[in-house]
């Protein structure tokens, strides 16, 4: 495309990711659930799994802060598995978890652990599923064959996967009457510089940039309520996502840069 610049790519990055990052309340916090929803405190929080390990330290801290009575950790081995063991033998406060084979949820479980201090005893483990779809059946089921179905829970996610996985929840969940609340952990931001596109953020584990990518340019084809997306008109996995007409023209504008995203493929 001509003319189209780092700058413009940033800018088009931010937009999409804007949109990926769901927050339903501006703050994991009792206060901000009280003011969306009239709840003070949510019956379950959902950490899913993810290679980010700041994730489920932010929800074990909230929980800790009484943001909801119970706490529930699901992932199994997926696609970002590989990614999260590699952090967790790189921080030296988490290198003595052992990752080899071990699903996402049980090695957050010791991570959470380690960083508030919570009995491992006491959170709740689905360590089966592998995407965002069986996230929600499979952490559905346990809590059914537990018989606590609760009637508020906060999904904390990926911020490239918030919204999807939000859409599979609603899904798969349909026939309960629990009330689903995203909140994204973090809301990331790309800037231009020196010829090239970083991210603003201080996190760490954070994605390659070219995992970013993938991640955030995997995510409009799969949103999309069409024959090739996962929405009711496609394969049925996520309710209709309404797209907004400046997210999906920045997705074509950055197919200038990224054409292999051009079609839904397999995560790297």
């Amino acid at each position: 495309m001509k003319d189209y610049t780092e700058f413009d790519a940033a800018a088009d990055l931010n937009d999409i990711i804007k949109f990926l990052s769901r927050r339903d309340i501006q703050r994991l916090t009792g206060k901000a659930l009280y003011d969306g929803f009239g709840i003070s405190q949510a019956d379950l929080l959902i950490i899913l799994g993810s290679s980010i390990p700041y994730l489920a330290e932010l929800g074990a801290r909230a929980f800790v802060d009484g943001v909801a009575k119970e706490l529930m950790i699901v992932g199994g081995i997926g696609h970002s598995t590989k990614y999260l063991a590699e952090n967790i033998r790189n921080n030296p406060e988490y290198r003595d978890i052992a990752v080899e084979n071990r699903p996402e949820a049980d090695i957050l479980k010791e991570v959470v652990s380690k960083n508030t201090g919570l009995d491992v005893n006491n959170i709740i483990i689905e360590n089966r599923s592998t995407n965002c779809g069986e996230n929600a059946s499979q952490a559905l089921k346990v809590l059914r064959e537990r018989a606590e179905i609760p009637a508020s829970v906060i999904i904390i996610q990926d911020p490239t996967m918030q919204l999807r996985t939000h859409a599979a929840f609603l899904k798969t969940w349909a026939g309960e009457k629990t009330r689903i609340i995203s909140y994204s952990p973090f809301i990331p931001t790309i800037k231009a510089e020196t010829g090239s596109l970083k991210f603003s953020d201080n996190i760490y584990g954070l994605w390659s940039f070219d995992r970013f990518i993938d991640l955030v340019m995997g995510e409009i084809p799969r949103l999309r309520d069409d024959q090739e997306g996962y929405g009711p008109e496609g394969k049925d996995f996520i309710v209709h996502v309404d797209i907004p007409d400046n997210v999906l023209e920045a997705y074509y504008r950055l197919q200038s840069i990224y054409g292999e995203y051009k079609h839904i493929k397999f995560r790297k």
